[in-house]
């Protein structure tokens, strides 16, 4: 039953101003401070106020002696959204649904009940209490995209794309159901925020399925001005493209902070002005795809959902910093350049001058990218060729004997026998040896073994002849090094590193024997028998 405005005084439940009942219903049953819809108004079909259905709750009221009123989250033509804590279970919230008798329509709750998707509420209670009907909603949270709005005047870009790729997707998901469903009253209030940045889309009441064959419901000819598009107001029909701008109306109020302008106003001629005027750092694609949304022509606008969100999916992927200071980045096949006002056509993405300035900077990065690649061979080179240089004396150096002359502080001495096989010299390319103490050439020099020890032999005693043998085997041993030259050169300055001492090789030779009937072998004697 409808109720009258005489009442007592009424305070509004979003700003707290008291007013009475005869000053609100003056001003359309709304707050006189801040002209938010404060009673559920009976409007009668030419559109005049017949009456109310009743005041909205106020915080701290109890409802169904379980529910106490917090906030409320949102308001729309045929109900209102409370945030609501449960008394039984404490510490727990719900979304409490308050709608008219008179004006519930079963729809909303049969198909609420067949829809299975995070973002969209679950009924956990239904209940009627003083003339109105109320249902008992999961959420967890406490905040509206509208009250975001009101809180922060407008919400940067960069912190709303998140929240709008979600009514995206909740969007697709209600426009794959067959057959498609469509919201139809898509707008800031009807997106509720959990404590974990989640969305919830609420208000299912004018929602209908797109059927060929079904005809449109009593309750669903309603719009929100400013988010309806101009088919729902004008009641020629509307399809998923009508959701589609009313999410482009969503997302220009929320980045402006404004209302756009009414399709029907637009209509009449009036102009909707361009969000990047408003918002200068939003991206020029987003610019576009906003006004593309929001296109009076239905065959203009995007024509599925994912065509919409896709630009804002692609975004995400962007460093928000790059976006915020003007830089000029690529994604894919979309560019977005520094902020530029300009006037005239905005269908352009991108500006000629943003075009150069773009190739400009990579031409600057390719210059970085060669000249860093010539320092480093030209350091690598440099580098090399200080280490040929300090390093090349000491390369030259081997162990080996050298074919040139030698010093003259080691000169050597053959140690090849008279008539001894080629097969016992020493070949000079053989593995390097440790140089010994020099040697003094001697008067024996160019003398072979069994010459020296016939030379030696008369003035030693028969006594010592093992002695003598051993010292003569001693005498073929150092003779064995080789001399090279007979005019030895100037000494060599640099000193050479002293070498370990290692046993010195016998060479191998031919037994010989000599005239008192002696063998003699290199480290032994043997008397012939």
């Amino acid at each position: 039953m409808n109720e009258t405005a005489q009442e007592q005084p009424r305070t509004c439940p979003k700003c707290d101003q008291p007013d009475s009942a005869d000053v609100i219903a003056q001003n359309k049953y709304r707050c006189t401070k801040c002209q938010y819809e404060i009673a559920h108004i009976d409007t009668a079909p030419n559109g005049s106020i017949r009456g109310i259905f009743g005041w909205l709750k106020g915080v701290g009221d109890l409802i169904g002696d379980r529910y106490i009123i917090q906030t409320v989250l949102g308001k729309g033509g045929f109900g209102a959204t409370y945030l609501v804590e449960d008394q039984r279970v404490k510490g727990k919230r719900w979304a409490l649904k308050e709608i008219p008798e008179m004006l519930f329509d079963e729809y909303e709750v049969s198909l609420l009940s067949n829809l299975d998707h995070p973002s969209i509420p679950i009924i956990v209670d239904r209940f009627n209490e003083k003339g109105m009907v109320y249902l008992v909603l999961k959420f967890g949270g406490s905040r509206t995209l509208a009250t975001e709005c009101k809180r922060l005047g407008r919400i940067v870009f960069t912190d709303l794309k998140d929240w709008i790729v979600q009514v995206g997707q909740v969007l697709e998901y209600l426009h794959s159901r067959n057959p498609p469903i469509i919201h139809r009253d898509l707008k800031p209030e009807n997106v509720l925020l959990d404590d974990e940045n989640r969305i919830m889309l609420i208000d299912f009441g004018i929602a209908k399925e797109s059927s060929p064959n079904e005809m449109t419901r009593t309750l669903g000819r309603a719009a929100s001005i400013g988010f309806s598009p101009p088919e729902q107001v004008m009641g020629t029909g509307t399809d998923i493209r009508s959701d589609i701008y009313s999410l482009a109306a969503t997302v220009y109020f929320a980045v402006t902070g404004q209302m756009p302008v009414a399709a029907h106003e637009r209509v009449s001629g009036k102009a909707l002005t361009p969000p990047k005027q408003i918002a200068p750092e939003l991206p020029d694609v987003i610019d576009n795809m906003i006004l593309k949304g929001l296109s009076l022509n239905v065959n203009e606008r995007p024509q599925t959902v994912a065509e919409f969100i896709g630009v804002f999916s692609a975004v995400s992927q962007v460093d928000e910093e790059a976006l915020l200071s003007g830089k000029t980045v690529q994604i894919s096949d979309l560019q977005f350049g520094p902020v530029i006002k300009t006037q005239g056509n905005r269908s352009q993405p991108i500006s000629r001058s943003t075009t150069q300035y773009a190739e400009a900077h990579n031409s600057s990065i390719k210059k970085l990218a060669i000249l860093l690649v010539v320092v480093v061979v030209l350091f690598s080179a440099f580098a090399g060729g200080a280490y040929w240089l300090f390093f090349k004396d000491g390369s030259n150096e081997a162990p080996i004997a050298s074919a040139g002359p030698e010093p003259e502080s080691l000169p050597r001495e053959t140690g090849i026998a008279d008539g001894a096989s080629p097969a016992a010299v020493e070949s000079p390319f053989a593995a390097p040896s440790v140089v010994s103490k020099p040697v003094v050439p001697s008067a024996d020099s160019g003398l072979s073994a069994l010459e020296i020890l016939n030379k030696r032999r008369p003035v030693q005693p028969e006594s010592d002849n093992q002695s003598s043998v051993n010292k003569a085997a001693q005498t073929l041993d150092s003779n064995r090094v080789v001399q090279q030259s007979s005019t030895p050169p100037k000494p060599v300055a640099r000193p050479k590193p002293k070498p370990k001492p290692q046993p010195k090789p016998i060479a191998k030779t031919e037994p010989k024997e000599d005239n008192s009937g002696w063998v003699i072998i290199p480290g032994q004697t043997q008397k012939i028998r």
